[in-house]
């Protein structure tokens, strides 16, 4: 395991500057996903698996990495803090309480995003109904609640005469809530579950995310990206950017839970926002 100094930081943040990529893609910097990139700067063999880092963090990165970014350039902006505050913590952080935190984080912030979103489709009861479930994720980050969140998405998209991109923002909504629920479903007793907690909590970021794109559609092109088509051109550039945000508006809130909990590499935060 590799002890965590200014240089590597530098080193790691130089690398991801370059760019990310879906996938482990290759060694070379500017075609790599945040976790190779990692590996790279501390000169390990290619791979997303970096020795540094814990496992349930890996697992959040790599699937945010994974998530549907405009462009490498705009996935590495996004998760470039993640990339640093991440160093160190493996061995450090206690990866049952971070899957737990990140979990809820999903519940209290993703979810409602996602609700709203839909209930934009809707008015009277549907919409209170959507409404009200994003009030109470809000309050009380549990497992209930994001059940019954998902469950005012399918009563919705069953009472509506949806549209393509109409249906496509119902199916990341409760996605967004079940990728959560899902964890807590599981007996959370071990480092194995809270890395799966941790990925679930990324999956409903980029549900959440999706499901404000695909609701904001104004033609098919835009339901074809948020239904997963990576390199479709589109001409709205504000709802490119809109979906970036969102990504990486909740890395940024991982960020602060691995501050509060003193992962190592948030001391070389600060090079982040000198760059």
């Amino acid at each position: 395991m590799n002890e965590i100094d200014e240089g590597i930081a530098r080193r790691v943040l130089a690398v991801v500057d370059a760019g990310l990529v879906r996938g482990v893609g290759e060694p070379i910097p500017g075609q790599m996903c945040a976790a190779a990139a990692v590996c790279y700067a501390l000169g390990l063999p290619h791979g997303d698996e970096p020795t540094c880092v814990s496992s349930a963090v890996r697992r959040l990165t790599i699937r945010l990495n994974d998530a549907r970014w405009s462009s490498p350039q705009a996935r590495a902006r996004g998760l470039r803090r993640l990339a640093i505050a991440a160093l160190g913590s493996r061995g450090v952080l206690d990866e049952i309480e971070f899957g737990s935190r990140v979990a809820r984080l999903a519940i209290q912030t993703c979810v409602p995003t996602a609700l709203r979103a839909v209930a934009q489709r809707h008015a009277g009861e549907q919409r209170a109904r959507l409404l009200h479930a994003a009030e109470l994720c809000e309050r009380d980050p549990t497992r209930e609640y994001a059940l019954e969140a998902r469950a005012a998405v399918v009563a919705a998209a069953a009472a509506a005469d949806a549209d393509d991109a109409d249906a496509a923002a119902y199916v990341y909504a409760a996605d967004a809530a079940a990728y959560v629920a899902a964890y807590y479903a599981a007996a959370a007793a071990a480092a194995a579950h809270a890395a799966a907690a941790a990925a679930y909590a990324a999956d409903a970021a980029d549900a959440a995310a999706a499901a404000a794109h695909a609701a904001h559609a104004a033609d098919a092109a835009a339901y074809v990206y948020a239904a997963d088509a990576v390199n479709v051109a589109l001409n709205d550039a504000a709802a490119r950017a809109a979906y970036d945000d969102a990504l990486a508006a909740f890395a940024e809130r991982v960020v602060h839970v691995l501050i509060d909990m003193g992962s190592p590499g948030c001391a070389f935060l600060h090079l982040t926002e000198a760059a």
